[in-house]
């Protein structure tokens, strides 16, 4: 086949030329380029890009700008994602990033079935021209964010239209363009416009991948600037799926030689305790294969302050849990060289080898928290020495700043805890704990999960856009997260979108959740349920959202059992506690419940010679009588059936046709003689049909005349009617 060259007349005839040949099949190859995390060079997903093997020498962004000239634009990026597809799932659980334009998102709602596509799918925005229609582009993205996809904006910096994107979709990634990247090292301006769109990647909760690294010097910067991914020349060249990819190890000298002037620069530049303790995280993380946590005591609890590798953070951790509180309570460095046989080890990532915790001073002798260090590899005695340089170091820079202030927004849950005392029942509680949820963490979605009587844990209630698919959370990947959650107060996503994740938060991931907090619902010191508050969008997490929901939580948990409690008392007060059914007390508020003009019926029932039952079985017996007597008729009244004597029965129907009224007391006859004929015993019954202007009561006295002259009758499944 000719090679098909770009022509200098790039006519219609041209376009269409090109785009068929592509369009064949078998024209178009896929092959993956890997995307790199900075701080340890681990490969965290791939780029799918279409090649051709047809000879076509035309660049590739050439074919998709020919594909639009001719309105067949749609057909090349579906037939590229085709190709991807057939690829299959990228190893080892990581994501794979595929090129689409808004325009075919709108145009063509599902390209191609979401199911032939890999799980872990980021739908990577290609469009760099003004695109209006934002509100079209969030409802054709909805399915696939509900599938479990994720959104990365492409060329972020190029345009006003990407950072618009950015803006307005609030994605998980941003991918820097190539020419903000090379020769980056050297041009300050690009800098500040880096080192910008790192603030709002942090501000969002977002990651950015840095496109086009090159050079040691482009990658040296990028890493100290924060830019957390990469891809590029340097690292890794595109190759075909899913070919073994070592990607490019930055050089790192030996940790005893190492110079820690560039953290004692970061730590001298801290101006909080908080930033301290995420200059040193960042620094530890940096060595690959470790995953840092900075905890300092604050209200008796290990607050969280900074932490690197994880999907979550894992925060208000009792003193005495786990490494980091036999760290904080004996104020000594606790080494666990294998975690598989440490008692105090607590498990949460699959993976972890080794774990080493090292105290926190600031002011005083006595320990401000603890740097912990979990381990993907073993841990050698330089890198274990560096760590206890980098506490070192932090605890100086701590005693020197002030400490962080424990922060109680009470103006903002005032008005919550007003509504929640006033609700009167679990349901108008539960809606009262969501809604609250969702104000005070800006998210969108909520789930209320409680402990049964039988000590399961099931959903109570949800809401939100997340709320079918959160209703649906497997039971089991509640239950175990609910267990982790013991010595925690809370345990939120972290806004590295690329970290480890608790296995049983996974299933928050696959349906839609970019942002997720996990809270305990404690009532009288005891773990009563789960709050669980989710957005699609990512999120930068942090004290300002998690610990108004912390005090929520508790006064969720209070309230939500008080309400439980209540309704319980109110249903003993109602209820029949042999047979279950209403009681006379509930019979007679469903009679004053009755509006002025309300058509309604009564009936009137009562068992023919139930003393005799007992008198020869004994009470028990009698008893038994009753309760079968009782589900049989509950199970087959069209309305609530009621209990308002030893053994007289009653119930209220929402009719005035007498014709209906008797039908329902045959009925109820009939079932009752199947039950009663074998004790000698029977059912007589009386119908009364209310009369325009009559009292409830009145239409119950005129029931009940009607039923005793059944029983003067003769009883045994007799009825009367009183007109």
């Amino acid at each position: 086949m000719t090679p098909l060259a770009l022509s200098t007349q790039n006519g219609v005839d041209h376009d269409e030329a090109l785009i068929d040949e592509l369009l064949q099949p078998g024209a178009l190859v896929a092959v993956c380029q890997p995307i790199v995390r900075l701080a340890d060079s681990e490969v965290i997903g791939y780029e799918a890009l279409c090649r051709s093997r047809t000879g076509v020498t035309v660049p590739r962004d050439t074919w998709f700008e020919a594909a639009g000239r001719i309105g067949r634009r749609p057909d090349l990026e579906t037939a590229c994602l085709r190709v991807v597809a057939e690829a299959g799932d990228p190893p080892a659980d990581r994501l794979l990033f595929v090129n689409i334009s808004p325009t075919v998102l709108l145009e063509r709602a599902e390209p191609i079935a979401r199911s032939a596509l890999p799980e872990r799918l980021v739908l990577e925005l290609t469009e760099r021209d003004g695109f209006d229609d934002l509100d079209g582009l969030r409802r054709a993205l909805d399915p696939w964010l509900a599938s479990g996809a994720r959104i990365a904006i492409d060329d972020t910096g190029a345009g006003y239209a990407s950072l618009q994107q950015a803006v307005q979709l609030l994605p998980e990634f941003l991918k820097l363009e190539r020419s903000l990247i090379t020769g980056i090292d050297a041009d300050r301006h690009r800098q500040a416009l880096v080192a910008a769109l790192v603030g709002f990647a942090g501000q969002t909760g977002a990651s950015l991948i840095a496109e086009g690294v090159e050079t040691e010097a482009e990658l040296d910067w990028l890493r100290d600037a924060g830019v957390s991914l990469a891809q590029g020349y340097l690292l890794a060249r595109p190759a075909p799926p899913w070919s073994e990819v070592v990607p490019r190890r930055p050089a790192r000298p030996p940790a005893v030689t190492r110079p820690f002037a560039r953290l004692a620069r970061k730590l001298t530049a801290a101006r909080t305790q908080r930033e301290a303790c995420e200059v040193v995280a960042a620094e530890v993380f940096r060595q690959g294969g470790l995953m840092p946590s900075v905890y300092l005591e604050l209200g008796g609890r290990l607050r969280c302050q900074a932490q690197r590798g994880l999907w979550q953070v894992l925060d208000g951790m009792l003193p005495t849990a786990g490494v980091t509180g036999l760290t904080f309570r004996t104020g000594k460095v606790q080494f666990v060289p294998d975690v598989s046989i440490s008692p105090e080890y607590l498990e949460a990532i699959p993976g972890v080898v080794s774990e080493f915790c090292v105290p926190l001073f600031a002011e005083t002798a006595e320990p401000a928290g603890a740097l912990n260090v979990e381990s993907l590899v073993p841990l050698s005695e330089a890198t274990r020495t560096e760590l206890i340089t980098y506490a070192a170091m932090l605890s100086t820079r701590l005693a020197d700043l002030p400490p962080e202030q424990a922060r109680v927004p009470l103006r903002r849950l005032a008005k919550t805890a007003a509504t929640l005392v006033a609700a009167d029942d679990p349901a108008r509680t539960g809606a009262v704990v969501l809604r609250a949820a969702k104000e005070l963490s800006a998210m969108d979605s909520a789930l209320l999960a409680a402990v049964s009587a039988t000590g399961e844990l099931r959903v109570t209630d949800t809401d939100g856009p997340l709320a079918e698919a959160l209703a649906d959370t497997d039971s089991a990947s509640l239950e175990r997260l609910f267990r982790a959650l013991g010595p925690l107060t809370s345990c939120y996503s972290s806004g590295d979108t690329t970290g480890r994740i608790l296995p049983m938060s996974e299933a928050f991931r696959g349906i839609g959740a970019r942002a997720v907090i996990v809270l305990p619902l404690i009532a009288r010191g005891r773990r009563t349920g789960v709050l669980v508050v989710a957005h699609r969008h990512p999120m930068a997490l942090g004290p300002e959202q998690v610990e108004p929901l912390e005090l929520l939580a508790i006064l969720a948990g209070s309230c939500l059992e008080m309400a439980a409690t209540v309704d319980e008392l109110f249903l003993r007060a109602h209820r029949d506690s042999l047979t279950a059914l209403g009681n006379h007390s509930s019979f007679h508020a469903r009679l004053q419940r009755a509006e002025p003009d309300e058509s309604l019926s009564v009936l009137m029932f009562d068992i023919d010679h139930f003393k005799s039952i007992n008198d020869r079985h004994g009470h028990l017996v009698g008893d038994d009588v009753l309760r079968q007597l009782s589900a049989a008729l509950a199970e087959v009244a069209i309305e609530h059936v009621y209990r308002v004597g030893g053994d007289e029965f009653a119930m209220v129907l929402s009719t005035d046709q007498p014709s209906v009224a008797l039908d329902v007391a045959h009925h109820l006859l009939e079932v009752a003689d199947g039950i009663l004929d074998a004790t000698g015993a029977a059912l007589s019954a009386g119908v009364a049909v209310r009369r325009v202007g009559e009292a409830p009561l009145a239409t119950l006295g005129r029931a009940d005349q009607a039923l005793y002259r059944a029983k003067r009758a003769g009883g045994g499944c007799r009825l009367a009617e009183d007109r």
